[in-house]
C-alpha cells in the first residue's frame, strides 16, 4: 500500500508577533518529525499573521518574513515544509506558500482568488495572481542562507517521487470551481489548502462539508489547515483543521481549543484515490481535457509500503460553539493585552449576566485545559504558567472554575434610585455561583452633582415624564446614569489591581447585544461602551439559549431568575407598569434580529424587506407589515452615529452591526426615507 503520512499544523498566530510566530512553526515542524511525517503544511499567512491590516502594505513585513524564512530552513531536513507568508515580486504584493525542502526554497505558489467580502479585504493589500510560473529574484538574506539567486513562483503542482500534490489558499476552495477541482483533475493525488478560516455559527459544518463534497467527486486526500485564536482583531479562528479521503472526515484538530500548537495527522493510502478516480468515467474524461499544470519536482518520498489502513469516519460537530470560540477568544485577549483580568458592570439582566458567563466559560475551559494532564502535558504547563503569571502567584493551582473566575473578575451593581431590588439580588447572586468579586456602588451622587453643576445655566430643575417633565429632560437624565456607570467603571478596572496589590489593569467588558445595538436602543457612551464586547453580534435570542445551556450544564439558579425578569434599562422612576425595553422600542426582539438578517444578510432595503415580509409574517396585515418597516428604519437611520463609536464586538454571526469592521453603511441619513416609503405605500395601494 502507498501510505502517506501529512502533519497538518494548527496554530495560534499573533499579528506582527514574528518571534512567537516563528517558535510556534519550528515547534510544528519538530512535532512532525516526530510523528514521521515527511510534509508539513501550516496556515495562511503564519509568519506575520493573518489579521495584519495595513501592516501589509509596508516593505518591513515582508522583510521580517524572509528574515524568519532563514531561522526555519535548518529545520527543513527531510521534510516538505510549507509555508504562509506576503512576497514581493516585481513590485507587486502576493499572498504566497513558499515550499522549503533540504534548506532550499522550491516554489513561491501565490493566492489566484482574493477575499474580499465580509470581514475580508486582501485586494487592499494584495493582488491576485494571473500569469504563467515566472522566476522570483529572491532578497540578499535568502541568497546568502540557500545560495540560490531565483526560484520559480505561479501555480503549479508539487511532483515527488511518487506522487503529485496540489496546493490551494484558503479562498480558492470556496470559488464556484475550486482550484483544487483543476488540480485534482490533472493528477495531484493530494490537496493542501492552508486557511485563515474565521469563526461564525455554522461555519465548521458548513466548511467540512466543501472538503467532503471536493474530494468524493474527484477522489483525493484534501488536508485543510487552519489558523487558531484571537489574530489580534475581533475574528476568532476556530482551527478545526481536518483531514478527509474520498469524501470521509479521517482526522481532525481540536476546534476552540487552548493550545498554540497542534498537529494533526494520519496514515492516507493514496491507492484509494486511483481506484476511485479510474472507476468515475466522466471525470476520465474531463481529466482528458484538463489543461496542464507545470510541476516542481521534489527530491523525495513521501509513501512508504506498508499494511492496508483500517479508515474511520470522523463526524464533525458542536453543540456549545458560540460559548467556547467566546472563551477562548477572551483567553487570546487576556493574556496578549497584558491586563490582569476583566471588569464588568452587571446590572442583573440577561446581557450583562450573559458577558458574566462567557468569562465563566473561560475559566472552564482553562480549568479542563489545566486538569487533564494526562491528554497533553505540553499544554497544560503552558497554559497554567500563563495564568499564574496573570494572576501573578507562582503557587496558583485552582481546584474549579469559580475560583480562576474570582482571581481573573471583578463584578459591580452600579444602582440608583430607579433600580429594583431584584435586579440588585440577581446580580448579587449571579456573581456568587460563578466566583467573581462582586461590589455594589451607588450612583446618585454624581448624577445630582452633574445636575447641580448646570443648573446656574439651566435655572431650572429636569424632570423625568412620570414627574411631569418633558421627553429632552427624561432621556437627558436617563442619559446621565448611563454615561456615570461608564466612568466609574474604568475608574475601577483602573485602580481595582492597585487596591489588591496587583499590577496592570482591568478589561472593561461591554453588553451590548445585536438586536439594541441595530435598533440604536442604549446611550452613546453609556455602561455598554467598553474595551471589548463578547456579545455584541448576538441577538437577545441567541443570549437566551445560551444562559438556558448554561442553566442546564452548571445549574445556576441565578440564571434562572434572569430569564424570568423582563429586560428593563431601570433609569426611571419605577411606575406602575415599569420601564420594559420592548415597550420603549417599539418592535420586539424576535422582529429586530428578522430586520438584523434580511437587512445585512439578504442585503434588502426596506421595499424589498417589505416584500420580503408581507409573506413571512402573514398573520399581520400589509398595513401592519409596513408600520413595522417603516418604524425599523426610522430609528435605525436616527440613532446610526451611536454605531460609529459602538465597541468592538467579538465577530460571531453572519449579521453583526458591527460599523468599524464588517458592516459598512454611512451614519447620516434622512431618516424620513421619503423615496422608500413611499414606493412602500405605492404597494400598500
Amino acid at each position: 500500500m502507498s501510505i502517506t503520512r501529512l502533519g497538518v499544523c494548527t496554530l495560534n498566530q499573533w499579528a506582527m508577533d514574528f518571534s512567537q510566530n516563528v517558535q510556534n512553526i519550528i515547534e510544528s515542524i519538530e512535532i512532525c518529525k516526530k510523528k514521521q511525517c515527511l510534509y508539513r503544511v501550516g496556515p495562511e499567512l503564519e509568519i506575520c499573521g493573518y489579521m495584519c491590516e495595513d501592516h501589509f502594505l509596508e516593505s518591513d513585513t515582508v522583510t521580517h518574513c524572509w528574515e524568519a524564512i532563514v531561522e526555519i530552513l535548518p529545520h527543513t531536513v527531510n521534510i516538505v515544509c510549507d509555508i504562509g507568508m506576503p512576497v514581493i515580486h516585481k513590485s507587486v504584493f502576493y499572498n504566497c506558500r513558499v515550499i522549503l525542502l533540504n534548506k532550499k526554497i522550491h516554489l513561491v505558489r501565490p493566492k489566484m482568488y482574493l477575499a474580499d467580502d465580509g470581514n475580508y479585504r486582501e485586494s487592499r493589500y494584495f493582488t491576485p495572481w494571473s500569469k504563467e510560473i515566472e522566476d522570483l529574484e529572491l532578497p540578499t538574506i535568502i541568497q546568502t542562507a540557500t545560495g540560490q539567486k531565483c526560484v520559480p513562483i505561479g501555480v503549479a503542482i508539487l511532483q515527488t517521487h511518487d506522487t503529485e500534490i496540489g496546493i490551494e489558499i484558503c479562498e480558492e476552495m470556496w470559488t464556484p470551481i475550486p482550484t483544487s477541482a483543476n488540480q485534482a483533475l490533472d493528477g495531484a493525488e493530494i490537496i493542501l489548502n492552508s486557511s485563515g478560516s474565521h469563526y461564525e455559527v455554522g461555519k465548521i459544518k458548513e466548511r467540512t462539508e466543501l472538503f467532503k463534497d471536493i474530494t468524493k467527486r474527484n477522489g483525493a486526500c484534501y488536508a485543510f489547515c487552519n489558523l487558531r485564536g484571537c489574530d489580534g482583531n475581533r475574528l476568532y479562528f476556530d482551527g478545526c483543521s481536518c483531514i478527509v479521503l474520498n469524501g470521509k472526515v479521517f482526522a481532525k484538530s481540536d476546534a476552540f481549543s487552548l493550545k498554540d500548537v497542534e498537529v494533526t495527522t494520519c496514515d492516507i493510502d493514496l491507492q484509494e484515490v486511483r481506484n476511485i478516480r479510474i472507476n468515475i468515467k466522466s471525470r476520465s474524461l474531463m481529466a482528458s481535457k484538463q489543461k496542464h499544470f507545470p510541476r516542481v519536482k521534489l527530491d523525495i518520498n513521501i509513501t512508504q509500503q506498508q499494511n492496508y489502513v483500517y479508515y474511520h469516519d470522523i463526524p464533525i460537530s458542536y453543540e456549545s460553539e458560540i460559548e467556547d470560540s467566546i472563551a477562548c477568544y477572551l483567553w487570546d485577549y487576556m493574556r496578549r493585552s497584558g491586563a490582569c483580568g476583566f471588569m464588568l458592570p452587571l446590572s442583573g439582566g440577561i446581557d450583562s449576566c450573559a458577558t458574566a458567563l462567557t468569562v465563566f466559560f473561560m475559566a472552564n475551559k482553562i480549568f479542563k485545559t489545566i486538569s487533564l494532564v494526562d491528554n497533553d502535558f505540553q499544554t497544560h504547563i503552558k497554559v497554567l504558567q500563563q495564568l499564574r503569571k496573570i494572576v501573578e502567584d507562582d503557587t496558583f493551582t485552582p481546584k474549579s472554575p469559580q475560583e480562576i473566575v474570582n482571581r481573573l473578575f471583578f463584578t459591580v451593581y452600579l444602582g440608583s434610585e430607579n433600580s429594583t431590588q431584584d435586579s440588585r439580588a440577581r446580580s448579587r447572586l449571579l456573581a456568587e455561583q460563578i466566583g467573581s468579586k462582586h461590589y455594589e456602588v451607588e450612583i446618585d451622587q454624581i448624577c445630582k452633582a452633574c445636575t447641580s453643576c448646570i443648573k446656574p445655566i439651566l435655572k431650572k430643575d429636569p424632570q423625568f415624564i412620570v414627574n411631569g417633565g418633558s421627553l429632552s429632560e427624561d432621556l437627558a437624565l436617563q442619559n446621565i446614569q448611563a454615561r456615570s456607570r461608564m466612568v466609574l467603571t474604568y475608574l475601577l478596572a483602573q485602580l481595582t489591581p492597585w487596591n489588591n496589590g496587583k499590577k496592570g489593569f482591568l478589561i472593561v467588558l461591554g453588553s451590548s447585544n445585536l438586536d439594541e445595538s441595530i435598533r440604536g436602543f442604549f446611550t452613546k457612551y453609556d455602561c455598554s461602551s467598553a474595551d471589548i464586547n463578547p456579545i455584541g453580534s448576538l441577538s437577545k435570542n441567541d443570549l437566551k439559549e445560551l444562559l438556558q445551556f448554561c442553566y442546564k450544564t452548571f445549574n445556576f439558579s441565578a440564571i434562572q431568575l434572569i430569564l424570568e425578569a423582563k429586560p428593563s434599562p431601570e433609569l426611571r422612576p419605577q411606575s406602575a407598569e415599569g420601564q420594559v425595553s420592548e415597550n420603549e422600542m417599539e418592535l420586539t426582539f424576535n422582529e429586530l434580529e428578522t430586520f438584523a438578517k434580511l437587512r445585512k444578510v439578504q442585503k434588502l432595503g426596506p421595499v424589498s424587506l417589505f416584500k420580503k415580509l408581507r409573506y413571512l409574517w402573514s398573520n399581520l396585515s400589509a398595513q401592519q407589515v409596513a408600520e413595522k418597516v417603516k418604524k425599523f428604519f426610522k430609528y435605525y437611520a436616527l440613532n446610526r452615529h451611536k454605531v460609529v463609536t459602538i465597541t468592538a464586538s467579538f465577530h460571531a454571526q453572519a449579521f453583526s452591526q458591527d460599523d468599524n469592521r464588517f458592516d459598512f453603511r454611512q451614519f447620516l441619513y434622512n431618516w424620513r426615507w421619503p423615496w422608500q416609503f413611499r414606493k412602500i405605500d405605492e404597494n400598500l395601494e
